[in-house]
């Protein structure tokens, strides 16, 4: 960047150095009242908190049978904390039989926020899709989700479905060594993953830059910008799964904290649109670091001429953090 142009800008270099690698036109679409995309800073991302998969503390037995009351209160506490720092929050459902579909999805509606339809097995994901179609909870619902080698029934049961947004696997886990790299990932989903959207009837995608350890944190970041900077794409992933075992008991709050928020921070200063972060209530590892990133990158946003939501962290945590920093100077 020459001199002249920094000048011609009112010298924020930096801002226009990171908001210059947004060249192509940023996707931004709505789900559950929820507006995800768009150019870093305008819409904070959304958080999504997994509830009823194995070992959850919330799920009894596979047939559906879960500790309601305690889901509601830690669910309900999550919404809240992510208001409080202008965040947006998301459920990741995982349906753990056909049988418990009905049940669980029931109960996950009533918090009229996305809900990522989720599982490890393909005959409770193709019930799911069947029941969020007999429910209405179509356009609440996201299927998650697309992926290499997906069984044609499975594609019919999200077109039957009615639902149109769906998460799209950048990964390739029959040949995993061939979509370890970022630039390999974003060739899967030009090639087969937009296809299959298609054939699903899906009209709008999320892409999902699977973590596979800790390590490959840093590969999903440079898969997200890569996706974002060359489709547009709204694109996230879930370090909850690498950091699972990253808890106030295993290493104490301040290293669990600056672990798990350090993580967000950087996929998100990558154009992270959606962060899975594990159990509803780690949104507390996460929330204020990840609200101060999106205020500053909403300054850059505003700076750019960009129409912020009213309820923006630049509104929440950049006006505390100014406030404070006004009243120091002042005392002075």
């Amino acid at each position: 960047m020459t001199s002249n142009t920094t000048e011609q800008h009112g010298g924020y270099p930096l801002s226009l150095v990171y908001s210059n690698s947004w060249k192509k036109y940023q996707v931004i679409f709505e789900v559950g009242g929820c507006q995800i995309g768009g150019f870093p800073g305008i819409n904070p991302p959304l958080l999504v908190a997994t509830v009823f998969s194995l070992g959850d503390k919330y799920l009894v037995d596979k047939k559906g049978v879960v500790r309601e009351d305690e889901l509601r209160r830690d669910v309900r506490e999550a919404i809240d904390i992510a208001y409080e720092h202008g965040l947006r929050f998301g459920l990741d459902v995982v349906i753990p039989s056909p049988e418990s579909a009905n049940k669980i999805i029931s109960l996950a509606s009533e918090f009229e926020v996305p809900l990522f339809i989720d599982s490890p097995d393909v005959k409770a994901r193709i019930h799911a899709y069947r029941v969020v179609r007999e429910l209405g909870l179509s356009s609440l619902t996201i299927a998650n989700g697309l992926y290499k080698g997906m069984k044609p029934e499975e594609v019919e049961a999200i077109r039957e479905s009615g639902i149109k947004v769906a998460v799209a696997m950048a990964f390739d886990p029959a040949n995993p060594t061939r979509t370890l790299d970022p630039q390999s990932r974003l060739e899967l989903v030009k090639k087969e993953l937009l296809p299959l959207a298609r054939q699903a009837g899906v009209e709008h995608l999320l892409i999902d830059a699977v973590v596979l350890d800790p390590a490959s944190i840093i590969l999903s970041a440079e898969t997200i910008f890569l996706v974002k900077q060359k489709l547009g794409l709204p694109a996230g992933c879930g370090p909850a799964n690498a950091l699972g075992p990253i808890t106030r008991g295993s290493v104490g709050s301040d290293k669990a904290i600056g672990i798990h928020s350090g993580a967000t921070v950087l996929l998100r200063v990558f154009g992270a649109d959606f962060i899975m972060y594990g159990p509803p209530r780690r949104i507390k590892y996460i929330a204020t670091a990840l609200s101060t990133a999106d205020a500053l990158l909403g300054y850059v946003a505003r700076y750019r001429k960009c129409k912020l939501p009213e309820n923006h962290p630049l509104r929440k945590t950049l006006r505390l953090i100014q406030v404070l920093f006004n009243k120091a100077n002042l005392n002075r």
